[in-house]
C-alpha cells in the first residue's frame, strides 16, 4: 500500500509539474521581429522587458533579417512553429492574411483612430483587418543646389511636375561635366523601381490594380506616365538605388528620389554637398504623390495567447514606444501613430519636415496576395521602356497579359 501511495503521489507531482510548465509556457510570447541594427535590438529588448514587468508576460525575441526573414516565416507557418506576434512588411501583409494564417482584428483592437487612413490599406483583406501599422517611410526628392546654381537655376523654383523636372535635369546635363548627370534613374533594381515610377502613374489618375483586384497596367494614364518617366533617360544616368545614393552624396546628380537614410548618410560621409529637399513631382501641377511603405505587426491565427499578443502590439505601436526606436536613427522610419509624427524630435533634423509633409501625399502599393509577382511584371515593363526595348504601350500591354494569366490561377 505504501508503495502504491508513493507511486500515486509521484504521478500527481509529475502532472503538477507539467501543468506548471504549461502555465509558464503560456506566459511567454514569441515575437518575430526584423532587427535593423544592434542599437535597435538593444532598445527593443529594453522595451520588451518593461512590457514584461508591466503586464507579467515574458517575451522571447526572435530576430529576423530582411534578406531571408520572409522565407523563414513561411517555413515556420508551414511547420506550426510560427511566432505569436509577427512583424511584416506592408507589401507582405496581404500574402499572409490571404493565406488565412493571421488572426482577424477589429478596428477597436487596432485602435484605428491613431493612424492615418492610408496606413490601414495593407491591413485589410476581404473586408477584414489583420495587422496594426507600426512605422512608415516614404521617398522625397533630393536636390543638388550646387549643380542647380551652375545651371543658372538657383532662382528657379524646384520642379513640381515631370515636365519641369525634365527641363531642369536637361539644364544640368547640358553642363557637360564629366561624371555629372541631371537625374538618377533606376530600371532593374528589384523592389526599388516601382517605388519611383508607380507614384507618377498615381498622380496621373492611374494604377496597376483596381479596387476590385483586377490588373489595369495598360490603362492609357499609366502609358502616359511611363512615357514621361522614359523621357527623363537622356538627361540622367541609369544605375542601382544604392549606387545613385552614393553618386548624389558625391555631388554627381542634380535630382534623385530617395529615403531618410540618405539624409543620415550625407553628414556621415563628411560630404560638403549643398542640397535641398522637395516633394516628389507629379504629372500635373500639385499632383505629386510618393510611395509609402512600412512595417506592421500581426498575430498568428493559431496563437493561444491572442489577448497577450494584442497587448504587446498596442504597447509597441504607441507613439511613445515607437519614438524610442525612431530616435536612434531616422532610417527606422516615422511612427504610424499620428501623435508620434508630431514629436518635436523630427524638427531637430534639418529638412526632415519634408518627409512628414510627403507622408500626407503618399500611397502604399496595391493590397494583393500576389503583389510581389505583379510587381515583378511591372518592373520588367519599366526596364523595357527605359532601355528602349519596347514602347511604354507595348511593355505595359505585355505586362497586363502576364498579370492576367498570373491572377487566373
Amino acid at each position: 500500500m505504501n508503495y502504491l501511495l508513493a507511486m500515486l503521489c509521484g504521478i500527481m507531482l509529475l502532472l503538477m509539474g507539467c501543468a506548471n510548465d504549461t502555465v509558464q509556457d503560456n506566459q511567454v510570447l514569441r515575437f518575430g521581429c526584423f532587427l535593423n541594427s544592434p542599437e535597435h535590438q538593444q532598445e527593443l529588448e529594453h522595451l520588451l522587458k518593461e512590457f514584461s514587468q508591466r503586464e507579467g508576460i515574458s517575451v522571447e525575441l526572435i530576430g529576423l533579417n530582411w534578406s531571408d526573414g520572409k522565407t523563414k516565416l513561411i517555413s515556420a507557418f508551414n511547420s506550426g512553429t510560427e511566432p505569436d506576434v509577427i512583424e511584416l512588411g506592408s507589401d507582405w501583409v496581404a500574402q499572409f492574411s490571404g493565406a488565412d494564417v493571421l488572426s482577424q482584428l477589429s478596428l477597436q483592437e487596432i485602435q484605428s483612430e491613431r493612424f492615418p487612413a492610408v496606413s490601414l490599406g495593407p491591413t485589410i483583406w476581404n473586408n477584414a483587418y489583420y495587422a496594426v501599422p507600426w512605422v512608415l517611410s516614404t521617398r522625397i526628392m533630393f536636390v543638388n543646389e550646387d549643380l542647380r546654381a551652375q545651371a543658372n537655376l538657383a532662382s528657379t523654383p524646384y520642379p513640381t511636375t515631370i515636365d519641369e523636372l525634365r527641363a531642369q535635369s536637361a539644364s544640368i546635363q547640358n553642363l557637360a561635366k564629366e561624371g555629372v548627370y541631371g537625374i538618377g534613374i533606376i530600371s532593374q533594381d528589384l523592389h526599388q523601381v516601382y517605388k519611383r515610377v508607380l507614384p507618377i502613374m498615381w498622380s496621373n489618375g492611374g494604377d496597376i490594380i483596381n479596387k476590385h483586384g483586377k490588373p489595369t497596367l495598360n490603362d492609357s494614364r499609366n502609358i502616359e506616365a511611363l512615357d514621361a518617366y522614359a523621357t527623363l533617360v537622356p538627361h540622367g544616368i541609369i544605375e542601382s538605388a544604392k549606387q545613385l545614393d552614393k553618386m548624389f552624396i558625391q555631388g554627381k546628380l542634380g535630382f534623385w528620389i530617395s529615403g531618410p537614410w540618405l539624409l543620415e548618410k550625407i553628414p556621415k560621409e563628411k560630404s560638403t554637398l549643398k542640397f535641398g529637399l522637395a516633394l516628389v513631382p507629379g504629372m500635373k501641377q500639385g499632383s505629386g504623390l510618393s510611395f509609402t511603405g512600412g512595417d506592421y505587426l500581426a498575430i498568428s491565427k493559431k496563437s493561444s495567447k491572442r489577448e497577450k499578443a494584442l497587448k504587446l502590439i498596442q504597447f509597441l505601436t504607441s507613439a511613445k514606444q515607437t519614438m524610442r526606436l525612431c530616435r536612434l536613427s531616422i532610417t527606422a522610419g516615422i511612427p504610424a501613430d499620428l501623435e508620434g509624427q508630431k514629436d518635436p524630435f523630427f524638427k531637430t533634423i534639418p529638412g526632415f519636415a519634408a518627409f512628414i509633409d510627403q507622408l500626407a501625399k503618399s500611397r502604399l502599393s496595391a493590397v494583393h496576395p500576389k503583389w510581389l509577382d505583379i510587381e515583378y511584371a511591372f518592373e520588367l515593363a519599366v526596364s523595357q521602356s527605359v532601355y528602349g526595348v519596347k514602347t511604354p504601350s507595348e511593355a505595359l500591354q505585355e505586362a497586363q497579359q502576364t498579370v492576367q494569366a498570373l491572377l487566373a490561377h
